[in-house]
């Protein structure tokens, strides 16, 4: 039997990822500056690209680009403000600071979403529920309910919707607040039948019983894992460090500030390569595997052919033998 499929950051504990990925996104949500928010928004990037694929990655960027152009356009004319004039348009005056801060603000909610997304590659539902105690289950099970529940009622909302429209034999359609009245009993009902259909399942599988609940997956937490989740938790600290000390230095208005010593970007250039170094070594885990794979298949191949003895013919039956 051919062994299974490695994926990102699987041979690690998943409090290593777990952690990474959670000070990954609070520091990049908290330090606004712009070296900081681009080597943030470069590592989410080519994190994505190894992890999601350059499909994924495009028809995410599709919509968040244009967000991005839209935060770093719109901010000069909400907040007109600064000391270095561009132009003007009409009684509006466009400053550099203004248009540097969109720009900063705009790359980094990009950021933080591609984060988020490679954060749902690696953390999947069942590594999530084997994160918590075994006697506290509730909230990684909300979270990941809630994770599939929310999309499923919006695509649910959309197939109501599409079946209203449908109905044209009840005569002149109806306005918008019928339709979302009726939308959301629809939805109402259909909810409430899943409810009780689910509980059901939960109770039949025994949960809440009092006795220990079992892993879909066994995690235990080894040496290297220790040592890992020291490390990772170690370098979150000295990059919050830096990041306060290069936040501190740096300001957008009245004038922008210096953007500080180059050493202090050195622990916040090595969290955002972090994850990719690892992808890239699982990339070598998955090479592995396909070769391992292959020679599974090649020896399959080779394994000798049972031999069947042919049946000899029948012999034919003479005039009197049929008498």
């Amino acid at each position: 039997m051919a062994p299974a499929r490695p994926t990102p950051f699987d041979s690690w504990h998943v409090a290593v990822p777990a952690t990474l990925f959670a000070g990954t996104a609070v520091l990049t949500m908290l330090a606004v500056q712009p070296v900081l928010v681009a080597l943030s928004l470069g590592g989410a990037c080519a994190f994505s690209l190894l992890a999601r694929g350059v499909r994924a990655t495009a028809r995410g960027l599709a919509w968040q680009l244009p967000l991005l152009a839209l935060v770093c356009v719109l901010n000069p004319f909400f907040s007109a403000s600064g000391s270095t004039l561009l132009f003007k348009v009409g009684p509006r005056s466009v400053y550099a600071e203004s248009l540097a801060y969109g720009a900063t603000m705009g790359a980094l909610l990009v950021a933080t979403v591609l984060w988020f997304e490679g954060a749902a590659t690696v953390l999947t539902q069942d590594r999530l529920l084997a994160l918590s105690e075994r006697r506290a289950r509730t909230l990684p099970l909300v979270a990941s309910m809630a994770s599939q529940l929310v999309p499923q009622m919006l695509g649910r909302a959309k197939t109501v919707r599409a079946t209203v429209a449908a109905c044209t034999a009840s005569g002149q359609r109806p306005g918008l607040r019928d339709e979302l009245a009726r939308t959301s009993t629809m939805l109402l009902t259909w909810s409430l039948e899943d409810s009780v259909e689910r509980a059901d399942a939960m109770r039949a599988r025994g949960w809440e019983s009092g006795r220990p609940r079992t892993n879909y997956r066994l995690e235990r937490l080894r040496g290297r894992d220790a040592a890992a989740l020291a490390g990772v938790a170690g370098l979150l600290v000295v990059c919050a460090a830096c990041a306060w000390q290069l936040c501190a230095s740096w300001r957008f208005y009245p004038t922008m500030g210096e953007l500080g010593p180059w050493w202090a970007y050195v622990p916040w250039a090595l969290l955002m390569a972090l994850p990719n170094v690892e992808r890239v070594r699982q990339r070598g885990r998955v090479r592995q595997w396909g070769r391992v794979r292959l020679s599974h298949a090649l020896h399959e191949t080779n394994e000798p052919v049972p031999t069947v003895s042919p049946v000899p013919p029948r012999p034919k039956e003479t005039s009197d033998e049929r008498a």
